[in-house]
């Protein structure tokens, strides 16, 4: 079993140790299967991966490991998911055409713009409608597989790795340059956000660290 986090997880034990001990020991490869053939699709190797790893979070921390995003656990992957799959089963398609109009692919053809798609399964949740996932169905100029922003809020949407492997490479790689920002909040929490650009939430960071994706 190969863990994709591990270079994440060794920042975290020294940064943010509360986050650290939050993640949850690895699910059954039954259940990620059970979820796979749920969707109807193959799950990429490396989100099988992760799972296998841990199962989202416990829920004792006060933040996430993806910049504050939250890691859902096989659970609430799979029941969000749903959320979105029922959206789109029970709309028709002139509603998912109202609903996608300002839906855009920032790299023109790499993601489908549509507001949902059942085939993103989500792994991180800002606990307001909106996610990092993992494409299955991408773009005629994207990859099977990719990681890609997407939700409520998120009608521009962005590539933020090739692959899971490669988001959480480049995501360690931010952080082993110093590109953190951990703040003491009032409630004795802690906030994980990026320093560079500086936003509260990574979401908002996304146009910004990925611009160069525009048009492309």
């Amino acid at each position: 079993m190969k863990n994709p986090m591990e270079r994440l997880e060794k920042w975290l034990e020294v940064n943010l140790p509360e986050v650290y001990a939050d993640l949850a020991q690895g699910c059954p490869e039954a259940a990620v299967s059970e979820f796979e053939s749920l969707v109807g699709r193959a799950f990429p190797q490396s989100l099988k991966d992760l799972y296998s790893a841990h199962d989202g979070q416990k829920g004792e921390a006060d933040t996430g490991p993806f910049y504050g995003l939250m890691f859902l656990p096989l659970a609430d992957a799979k029941r969000h998911w749903a959320r979105w799959n029922s959206m789109v089963d029970q709309s028709s398609a002139e509603e998912m055409k109202t609903a996608g109009a300002l839906s855009k692919s920032a790299t023109p053809g790499a993601i489908k713009e549509v507001y949902a798609n059942k085939y993103w399964i989500p792994f991180a949740y800002d606990s307001a409608g909106n996610h990092l996932g993992v494409d299955l169905d991408p773009g005629e100029s994207g990859t099977f597989g990719q990681v890609i922003n997407f939700g409520r809020d998120e009608n521009e949407k962005f590539v933020v790795g090739s692959s899971l492997a490669t988001f959480l490479d480049w995501m360690a790689d931010q952080l082993d340059s110093g590109n953190s920002n951990i703040h003491d909040e009032d409630d004795g929490g802690r906030s994980f956000n990026m320093k560079t650009p500086k936003t509260f939430h990574f979401l908002d960071a996304v146009p910004e660290l990925f611009a160069s994706q525009r048009g492309t």
